[in-house]
């Protein structure tokens, strides 16, 4: 599966570009950072990415890049315009935001697999909770009968 990431200068990108350079099932489609335009991602990061260099596409550009999975590993407010993007092309990747943007969107797929797996029935739409309301999440989970009360 190609995979684009939108935001990767960050570390939350530098570890998807770790993870996926050396999965034998994905290959990296873009890797997009305005700050790092044009330097080869190698130079950054220690992953088997060839002469892969980073790119800084306009938001409008994204759906013709070729990628059939999106993260979106950006700031809060900033992932709508990509999605935006890609709805106004008809074009219709995996996209997995990685902010707030879309985590309380019914029409998106709370992506933390460890409790909402049962409901995921491919999706295409995921928003991943941050860290703190991961570990939050997963903590409380062995206390949930004990929070919710007698029935």
């Amino acid at each position: 599966m190609r995979v684009g990431i939108v935001g990767a200068r960050g570390y939350v990108g530098g570890e998807l570009i770790r993870l996926l350079a050396a999965h034998p099932d994905f290959e990296l489609a873009y890797v997009s950072s305005r700050e790092l335009e044009g330097q080869r991602v190698a130079d950054h990061i220690d992953a088997p990415v060839g002469e892969l260099r980073y790119s800084a596409p306009d938001h409008a550009e994204l759906p013709s890049l070729g990628a059939e999975a999106v993260v979106l590993a950006l700031p809060n407010g900033k992932a709508g315009i990509c999605v935006d993007a890609f709805d106004a092309a008809g074009a219709d990747p995996v996209i997995v935001d990685l902010s707030a943007d879309f985590r309380f969107d019914d029409g998106w797929y709370y992506g933390l697999p460890e409790l909402t797996r049962r409901r995921y029935d491919g999706q295409r739409r995921i928003s991943n909770p941050g860290c703190y309301a991961t570990a939050m999440q997963l903590l409380l989970v062995p206390m949930r009968e004990w929070l919710d009360g007698p029935a």
